[in-house]
């Protein structure tokens, strides 16, 4: 479920105004909204390596299983394509973030990723030249490039894309007030659980628009505890 952005703005205007520090208008907001976002969206990535390599063997059920819960995190941002090729290249799509897998059309035949480098060797060996039955992939910029060449037929792919941007949508301003418009609004798109994190992290933003160095105290200080607390 998403992170509703009205409650959010709202949060973050009582916390500046309370001392009267300054005010922060819609635009400004839905701009740092927009990077705070995305700092813990790539943040999850990191602390999900971090908690696989950590993880001890073992059974891990329910709330314990951190890196569970951190890979439920980035499923909410997973989506699979079909697409085309022409001679084995392939066009990512636009939203593309991470590629997880390609598969064939109807997923009978999963296409196995390798480096670049690699693809001289494995063209040179006769045990492990890529076949219709075994194909493999590597990308290269935004292109995914597949061998064989010559494969036929639609690939399917799965990936990660980005979270749509924040939006605190609004009627009036200048001289009159900003009026919230829910139905032009977009909601953060990251875990419900990572909400006071997208707090304190747009307050830190916030303080250093309205100059306020408190505020980008407190923020700091917040993710240095956080930091210190999960490398215990």
């Amino acid at each position: 479920m998403a992170i509703n952005v009205d409650k959010v703005y709202r949060v973050v205007l009582s916390i500046t105004n309370k001392e009267q520090r300054g005010y922060l208008t819609p635009d400004q907001f839905n701009r740092i909204a927009r990077q705070a976002q995305l700092d813990i969206y790539e943040k999850t990535f990191y602390d999900y390596n971090r908690a696989l390599r950590k993880q001890i063997v073992g059974d891990f059920r329910e709330y314990g299983d951190i890196a569970s819960n951190l890979k439920d995190k980035i499923d909410i941002f997973a989506k699979q394509d079909s697409i085309s090729h022409t001679t084995g290249v392939a066009t990512e799509p636009s939203d593309l973030h991470r590629l997880i897998g390609v598969f064939s059309a109807n997923r009978t035949i999963e296409f196995e990723e390798v480096r670049k480098e690699e693809i001289p060797y494995l063209l040179s060996s006769k045990l492990n030249q890529p076949t219709s039955t075994y194909p493999i992939y590597y990308s290269e910029g935004n292109k995914i490039k597949i061998l064989p060449t010559d494969y036929s037929g639609q690939l399917l792919i799965d990936y990660i894309t980005f979270p749509s941007d924040p939006k605190w949508a609004f009627t009036g301003g200048g001289s009159n007030a900003y009026s919230y418009e829910s139905t032009n609004s977009v909601d953060f798109e990251i875990h419900q659980s990572d909400e006071t994190d997208l707090v304190v992290k747009i307050l830190a933003y916030t303080g250093i628009i309205i100059k306020d160095p408190t505020v980008i105290q407190v923020a700091a200080q917040k993710e240095v505890n956080d930091f210190n607390q999960d490398n215990v």
